[in-house]
């Protein structure tokens, strides 16, 4: 993992431990050992060998394979089969709706050209219109950023590093905020997403962005809502935006667009075509869009 960079964590793997071998000393062969445990000792485990394992192997085994064999194995058969087609049927059903549901994913994010090659000049076409930025649109040198409103690492960079970014670069760079929140392991990520788009909608984004990050620990939906009218927006236009759901399509092709550029974690940045992960220190910002500067003029 990149220094300041938030992933989705990986599940720990439980090894069982093995069990202990027991060993059963001369004196405890001939008798229940202490503790609690029962083990079965010489004369014990010999009866069921001699007495009934015999009348089961001389009687009851005959007697099944006779007259009884083929009757009771029809129940039990039947009921495999049934279980044998219900389960097949229900794997065949998962797999229909998980290619379906993939297609319809596909077909949603492919109108906004969402299969195209992945280069990233492809993806910095595609921001000018709906993503929040700031700084010249014609500008040589895009900043991207790909970040979550959970993560912490998002919060430092924002509240730190971007200020000093901006007075630095305010009228050379176009700066633009990409949502790629990671829902796996932030539960309000995705719809604090959606609000800042809807804050976005009414030229409040970057107001409601500083608020959200300033205070990480409550984006709650509630909590979502008192934001948008701390920053003056339209209620009604807020609340119909969030809860028509209107804006998760946007914040699914941000995410898109991030995977294709190698993103996997936040926050993380394309600075033209060069890929900078975690909330790296001012100076390193520096020295790569510097570079980019130079690269351009």
């Amino acid at each position: 993992m990149e220094d300041g960079e938030e992933r989705p964590g990986q599940g720990e793997t439980e090894v069982p431990a093995q069990g202990e071998a027991e060993v059963l000393a001369q004196g405890e062969a001939e008798r229940p050992a202490e503790g609690g445990e029962e083990r079965p000792a010489q004369g014990e485990a010999e009866v069921p060998a001699q007495g009934k394992a015999e009348v089961l192997a001389q009687g009851e085994a005959e007697v099944p394979a006779q007259g009884q064999a083929e009757q009771p194995e029809r129940g039990p058969g039947v009921s495999r089969h049934l279980v044998t087609a219900a389960v097949a049927a229900g794997v065949l059903l998962f797999a229909l709706a998980f290619f379906m549901a993939g297609f319809g994913a596909r077909t949603l994010l492919d109108e906004d050209g969402g299969s195209g090659s992945g280069s990233n000049e492809a993806i910095a076409e595609g921001i000018a219109k709906h993503d929040p930025a700031w700084g010249p649109e014609d500008a040589t040198v895009v900043v991207q950023e790909f970040a979550d409103f959970q993560c912490p690492y998002c919060g430092k960079f924002a509240l730190e590093t971007a200020p000093r970014l901006k007075e630095a670069y305010g009228d050379k760079i176009r700066f633009v905020f990409r949502d790629f929140p990671l829902s796996s392991i932030h539960s309000s990520a995705q719809k604090a997403a959606e609000a800042g788009q809807c804050a976005q909608d009414q030229g409040l984004f970057w107001e409601y962005h500083d608020l959200l990050f300033a205070n990480q620990d409550a984006i709650g939906d509630s909590d979502l809502r008192g934001y948008a009218q701390e920053v003056g927006a339209d209620m009604d236009e807020f609340n119909d935006c969030l809860d028509s759901g209107k804006n998760t399509r946007e914040v699914l092709l941000d995410a898109q667009d991030g995977r294709k550029a190698d993103v996997s974690g936040t926050p993380a940045f394309l600075i033209n075509d060069v890929l900078l992960s975690g909330a790296q220190p001012f100076e390193q910002f520096q020295i790569a869009i510097d570079q980019a500067l130079a690269v351009v003029e």
